[in-house]
């Protein structure tokens, strides 16, 4: 899912504010780091849960606030499961299936049943590059609505970015990276998110790197301006496609956790 999204979802699971903004200096990381080393890249689902034992196990101080990792990841199979997976990634997909959970020491995390019953209710099998696209805009309309609607989340997108500093040394041990490789990284991804900007240039750049994957992935061309107007427009829209996540990861969450 998208970064706002993310940050949604800590404040729907009920953290504290001070919580809240370490935990998503964490959950943002991990997508903006996870192309640190696109040679090296690993399935992002798999290399979430590792860095989560690995905090576990070598910086257990940090505990509970990599649970931020774990939510990250239900949110990120909501999305594969409702807007659908790039052809690029559809190795990824098939691995949410059969990744040894067990063998990783994984076992207490209830993700492969999150999976297999939230599949049962979300999952609609995808017709070609314009469902994939049609998935992007999707998403991309949830993030609008947080913008509109939730403004503390880009206050907390904003202020989260002074907390990498507190994440920077298990990312370098887990990574093997130089601090300023870390940062450097992260401060390109945290760039192209437009934090703080006026909402139309956030979501016109949202909708030009649409554009530009669309072409250089499936050759299709959208257009730019009709699909800047109908989500900067359809408030009403975009709404509902976001309370409607909300309620899937409501139910995942509550999979997760057994409560």
């Amino acid at each position: 899912m998208l970064p706002r999204r993310h940050i949604l979802d800590l404040f729907i699971y009920g953290e504290e504010r001070e919580d809240i903004l370490s935990m998503s200096a964490l959950s943002l990381s991990i997508d903006a780091l996870k192309y640190i080393d696109p040679a090296e890249k690993k399935d992002h689902l798999v290399e979430a849960l590792e860095f989560n034992e690995f905090i576990c196990y070598v910086f257990p101080e940090r505990r509970p606030k990599n649970r931020a990792l774990l939510l990250h990841i239900v949110s990120d199979l909501i999305g594969l499961l409702a807007y659908g997976v790039h052809r690029k990634s559809r190795k990824e997909l098939l691995s949410l299936e059969t990744v040894n959970y067990s063998e990783k020491k994984l076992e207490d995390y209830a993700l492969p049943e999150v999976w297999n019953r939230m599949k049962e209710k979300i999952y609609k099998k995808k017709h070609g590059p314009m469902s994939i696209i049609d998935g992007f805009l999707r998403k991309i309309r949830i993030e609008m609505d947080i913008i509109e609607r939730y403004p503390n989340v880009e206050e907390i997108f904003k202020e989260s970015k002074k907390r990498i500093s507190e994440w920077v040394i298990p990312f370098m041990r887990f990574y093997d990276k130089r601090k300023d490789e870390i940062l450097s990284a992260y401060e390109r991804w945290f760039f192209l998110w437009g934090v703080g900007k006026r909402k139309e240039d956030i979501l016109s750049g949202m909708v030009e790197r649409l554009y530009d994957q669309a072409v250089r992935d499936f050759g299709v061309k959208i257009d730019k301006k009709d699909t800047f107007d109908s989500i900067i427009k359809e408030k009403n829209k975009n709404r509902l496609e976001n309370e409607k996540f909300t309620g899937w990861f409501c139910e995942s969450i509550k999979i997760l956790f057994n409560t």
